[in-house]
């Protein structure tokens, strides 16, 4: 980080502050001793959504933060959940390193992370996106819903043995 008074190349982080969605930190230029303010944040998602028609579009967060608050409308999910599942979902997104995905592969992670947070807003989210033609093909996605909250809840427990393991034991 160059000093934006001196050009010097060394500073020092006196404190580090979250801010939004990044991390606020106030630093001292090893040279001049110049106090300045840098905000650092992740870079957005340079990704291409291919929709069912074939049309590319560039993904947009707010429109699929828009999405999730809709079918959470009126359920007993804070907005600060729905805030962190698109920021988990993102990861998700950058960890599969791909440059173009199709919305169904989105969508699916976007399920994923609904079947933790409300079963009400997955239903509703998953008939939007699979488009159910019948009774059977709703029950046939509970059953999805049930495996997926198996397999989180699994997972949960796996990670608090983990930890539990990695405690050193005071006797």
């Amino acid at each position: 980080m160059r000093c934006p008074f001196c050009d010097g190349g060394a500073s020092r982080v006196l404190d580090s502050r979250e801010a939004g969605r990044g991390v606020r930190r106030r630093r001292v230029c090893q040279n001049c001793g110049q106090r300045f303010t840098t905000y650092e944040s992740q870079a957005p998602l340079a990704l291409t959504i291919l929709k069912r028609g074939g049309r590319a579009e560039g993904y947009d967060r707010a429109k699929l933060l828009h999405s999730l608050q809709v079918v959470c409308y009126k359920r007993p999910v804070p907005a600060v959940q729905i805030e962190a599942a698109v920021d988990r979902i993102e990861a998700e997104l950058a960890r599969l390193g791909q440059s173009t995905i199709s919305s169904l592969q989105l969508a699916s992670v976007a399920l994923d992370q609904l079947s933790s947070l409300d079963e009400i807003a997955y239903l509703s989210y998953a008939s939007s996106v699979r488009r159910f033609h019948d009774a059977e093909e709703v029950l046939a996605e509970i059953e999805v819903l049930r495996m997926l909250q198996r397999r989180n809840a699994e997972a949960r427990v796996q990670m608090r043995l983990q930890f539990d393991e990695d405690q050193p034991h005071w006797n």
